[in-house]
């Protein structure tokens, strides 16, 4: 014969047993972020530094290789790597270019949501990089500065002259790299943000 009181406290026991399963994570975690920060992991996922939060891309001005007017317009719709070049690509420039475009040709499919900018000082300087790597870099968006509107290593806070500064299509600056920043992170980085992104 059950006995109705020995059933009772068995559910009562079981209902507890429940409750703390589901109670005791969250009441762990309001302890650890609350009382017990120097406990919270800070590792990161990402290989580059994070603009936290992006910024908008200022007013920008710039010309395009026949003399194009051209502004912050030229950064959305894609993903941009930009570079920001010296008056000369030197053989630093160029190996910076070809890394650049490795790491486009690995993403395959996702290939053309990406996209490399060259930034040149002035149209003269633009036209020379032009006439020299466009063979090779077919697919490289050439742009000078004006010296009208917002100046991008002031906003890019530009201190590498070999870094890579990734832009969402937005014309938000996500990231930085530095001058000897591996491939291998870098596509890391841009794979991820392509998967989890619908936009450009």
């Amino acid at each position: 014969m059950n006995n109705p009181d020995l059933s009772i406290r068995r559910g009562r026991q079981q209902f507890l047993l429940l409750a703390a399963l589901f109670f005791a994570p969250l009441l762990l975690a309001v302890v650890f972020y609350f009382f017990l920060p120097q406990l919270q992991p800070s590792g990161h996922t990402n290989y580059g530094q994070l603009v936290a939060p992006a910024q908008p891309a200022p007013d920008f001005r710039f010309v395009d290789a026949e003399g194009k007017p051209a502004d912050r317009t030229v950064l959305r719709g894609h993903w941009s790597y930009v570079y920001l070049a010296a008056r000369d690509c030197d053989t630093e420039c160029q190996q910076k270019l070809y890394q650049m475009r490795q790491i486009r040709t690995l993403l395959n499919e996702k290939r053309p949501r990406v996209r490399r900018i060259y930034l040149a000082p002035d149209l003269a300087a633009l036209q020379a990089a032009q006439a020299l790597l466009k063979p090779t870099h077919p697919d490289l968006h050439f742009y000078a500065l004006t010296g009208e509107g917002a100046a991008p290593a002031e906003f890019f806070k530009a201190r590498d002259p070999q870094a890579l500064y990734l832009t969402d299509p937005l014309a938000n600056w996500l990231m930085v790299y530095p001058g000897d920043a591996n491939s291998t992170g870098i596509l890391k980085d841009i794979k991820k943000l392509l998967r989890l992104s619908q936009i450009g």
